[in-house]
């Protein structure tokens, strides 16, 4: 008797995730690196990031691949789509960052942005307590009140990226240096940004389907 292949089992929640689980992995990094700058090490330490930011883009292809031939997610495709890449602009902000310190020949860390960065880790790590909990659509109180959290967090972000920045052309007399840290600055806030967006998505998914 010949039996058929058995079909592979697929959770988009469970990639949802897996691909947050790596925004918190590459922030980790990013933070140890920085708490101990030595630029002799950022060309390794951005090659650690990005090997990992390339495990998270072939996660949302594999995503994208099967929603293509499912024919009945479990919410909408549009929405899995939205959500799956607002996640994926978490990994790309990070790896930016990093990118950023290296091709910027950034030889010294501004406190300020050690003090972002460990308030992005912070944030990140609330946005993916909310995508776990996003995996049970019943719990939708509860999702609320996280999305609202992350919110809160990137709120804080905002007044702390702007701080830096009123800092920095206050006390920065290097032109090239305010050019270098206004860039840096805007790429760590573009961060708290993405989580806000998975945040706000996650709230549009449960108004459509509560």
């Amino acid at each position: 008797m010949k039996f058929g292949k058995k079909k592979i089992e697929f959770n988009y929640f469970d990639e949802f995730i897996k691909n947050a689980k790596y925004g918190i992995d590459i922030v980790k990094i990013l933070k140890e690196f920085i708490a101990n700058y030595q630029f002799s090490k950022v060309k390794s330490e951005t090659e650690k990031i990005h090997s990992i930011e390339v495990l998270a883009d072939k996660n949302l292809h594999k995503l994208k691949d099967y929603l293509l031939k499912d024919f009945l997610p479990p919410i909408d495709r549009e929405d899995i789509l939205t959500i799956a890449h607002k996640i994926d602009d978490i990994v790309d902000g990070i790896d930016e960052i990093i990118i950023d310190l290296d091709i910027l020949n950034v030889t010294r860390i501004k406190p300020e942005m050690k003090e972002l960065i460990n308030l992005l880790e912070k944030t990140i790590n609330k946005t993916y307590n909310l995508i776990v909990n996003f995996k049970n659509l019943k719990n939708i109180e509860s999702i609320k009140q996280q999305a609202i959290e992350v919110n809160h967090f990137e709120e804080q972000g905002d007044r702390l990226y702007e701080k830096a920045v009123r800092t920095l052309f206050a006390e920065e007399k290097n032109a090239i240096e305010v050019i270098k840290w206004s860039k840096i600055y805007e790429s760590i806030e573009d961060c708290f940004d993405a989580c806000e967006n998975v945040a706000d998505g996650i709230e549009e998914v449960l108004m459509k389907n509560s």
